[in-house]
């Protein structure tokens, strides 16, 4: 089982703000934890969603 954890963004995650000292302490004892269970997988960075591509899907519904 896979886990993501996210900020919810805002106007400083969206302009590429980092996050604060105390959160990034926070964040790497948590990932010093689970790699010590021996869990954790990777823990690479994201991107500010307005440097990505936005899709929208649309779910049909299925006729019988």
């Amino acid at each position: 089982m896979r886990f993501m954890a996210l900020l919810k963004a805002d106007k400083d995650t969206e302009t590429g703000v980092p996050p604060s000292a105390e959160l990034i302490a926070a964040m790497g004892k948590y990932n010093e934890e689970l790699a010590k269970a021996g869990v954790l997988l990777a823990a690479e960075g994201l991107q500010p969603s307005s440097k990505g591509a936005h899709q929208i899907l649309r779910r049909q519904a299925h006729r019988h």
